[in-house]
């Protein structure tokens, strides 16, 4: 744990690698800009910061603090952890109990989140590899880049845009996908519903199981075949003209309903406050 030395307000801290333990109570990651390092003792350069402790009791109502870090390692029980503006930098969140996770905007190489009972919400995820799971709380994400691998238990996963590689899964709960860019696509749901969204323009190999499988009439499916298995349907087909070496979609929910829609990237953007 750590405190800012003077002369940086809300405690703006430049990090190499650091680690926050929380209690209960908020936790703001803040963004800003790079700037020098002063303490009383003059400047300081990037990664000559002293370890040091925080100030004051944990469990504050509020903690705000400013991170520009290579690797940066948060948990908290009971709490929020709020990241607003852009962190940058490998990134390693586990909320405990019913914590709840918001972030503005991560990128970075890996990114590895996790919560219990917790909400886990992001409007923007630019990343090379990410990990998020939930054990029962919902995940809900807005725009996603990079190779992600998402958990859930009980709780629902949504995400608004999913462009590369995706693979998904719920045990109790629902997906809900817009695929914008395709990577290969891997959907399931052990006892709920998915729902997968498609631009026009999208090309790839589908393959859609479920108790029950739905496609919009409007999606242009060629090839398309159907067979039953184990009280079940499986549909398979090339979306879109595609060839049979594209990327592939597949989507399973045994117990529940496979949809396939159609959705504009413009119906894919959604105002936010």
């Amino acid at each position: 744990m750590f405190a800012p030395s003077s002369g940086w307000g809300l405690g703006c801290l430049r990090l190499g690698q650091r680690r926050v333990w929380a209690g209960a109570g908020i936790w703001t990651l803040r963004a800003c800009q790079a700037r020098p390092y002063r303490s009383a003792g003059g400047e300081r350069r990037p990664g000559s910061e002293p370890e040091a402790s925080l100030p004051g009791p944990v469990r504050r109502t509020l903690k705000e603090w400013t991170f520009l870090s290579q690797k940066l390692h948060v948990k908290t029980k009971g709490g929020k952890v709020i990241c607003l503006g852009t962190i940058y930098g490998n990134i390693d969140i586990h909320a405990s109990d019913k914590s709840t996770v918001t972030i503005d905007k991560l990128q970075g190489s890996s990114v590895n989140i996790s919560t219990e009972d917790g909400l886990l919400k992001a409007k923007y995820l630019y990343t090379e590899s990410s990990f998020l799971s939930s054990a029962a709380g919902d995940i809900a994400l807005g725009s996603v880049h990079g190779n992600i691998i998402i958990q859930s238990k009980m709780g629902n996963i949504t995400i608004d845009s999913s462009s590369g590689c995706l693979r998904a899964s719920a045990h109790q709960g629902a997906i809900d996908v817009y695929v914008s860019q395709l990577g290969k696509v891997e959907l399931k749901s052990h006892k709920g519903s998915v729902i997968v969204k498609v631009p026009n323009s999208l090309q790839a190999h589908l393959q859609l199981s479920g108790k029950k499988v739905d496609v919009n009439p409007e999606i242009c499916v060629q090839e398309m075949t159907e067979a039953h298995k184990d009280d079940g349907i499986i549909i398979t087909g090339l979306l879109n003209q595609a060839s049979k070496h594209e990327k592939c979609i597949n989507v399973a929910a045994p117990k529940g309903t496979v949809s396939l829609r159609n959705q504009s990237w413009f119906q894919s953007l959604k105002l936010q406050d």
